[in-house]
């Protein structure tokens, strides 16, 4: 095998620039349908910018050792490939990176009361359904006596998060809430369930 490797070295850079481009693609695809569930998000950007730090960094060596046993005339178009691959991987590392910011961003949160407790169970709220209740405790948002409590800066503040924008102002949420965390389950039916 070292054999071929060493007959083509210019066919087997070609190849290792398709295989990381393709990873490349394939971490950013992943990173972009994970980046919906902010409890996942930072664990795909870290290991996409540890594994685009590992496959530049392997690309880069493996170039380099093609490259030093070629002839003289493989060696010029082994060191322009190789550069071309080095300049992948810092380019895959850079859009890992810039992920795993976007993935920070959503973690961070909204800028409201932490919640104190047990979570409740937020799909009680009317318009609030399973995927958006592991939103709002990805969010940090978990209690009913929470959302009682928000003013409308709390409102837009988590309002941003979500992405349906006005949602909590059109379902009536601190009403809701209210009515919850006050063990009112009557009420709030009478309310907003007929």
């Amino acid at each position: 095998m070292f054999q071929i490797v060493m007959d083509n070295p210019v066919r087997f850079i070609i190849a290792l620039l398709i295989g990381l481009a393709t990873a490349w693609w394939i971490w950013g695809r992943l990173g972009a349908m994970v980046a919906d569930t902010a409890g996942k998000a930072s664990d795909v950007a870290k290991g996409a910018v540890d594994a685009a730090g590992d496959a530049a960094s392997g690309a880069v060596d493996a170039a380099g050792d093609v490259a030093s046993g070629a002839a003289d005339a493989a060696k010029g178009a082994a060191g322009t490939v190789a550069a071309g691959v080095a300049a992948a991987g810092a380019g895959a590392a850079a859009a890992a990176s810039s992920a795993k910011d976007a993935a920070g961003e959503i973690l961070d949160g909204p800028k409201i009361a932490q919640a104190v407790g047990e979570p409740d169970d937020l799909t009680k709220i009317k318009g609030i359904g399973p995927k958006l209740n592991d939103l709002c405790h990805s969010l940090g948002v978990m209690r009913f006596d929470q959302i009682s409590q928000w003013s409308a800066a709390d409102v837009a503040e988590v309002d941003q998060y979500l992405k349906i924008k006005g949602r909590i102002d059109r379902d009536r949420w601190v009403d809701q809430a209210k009515l919850l965390a006050a063990g009112d389950v009557d009420g709030h039916k009478a309310q907003f369930m007929s």
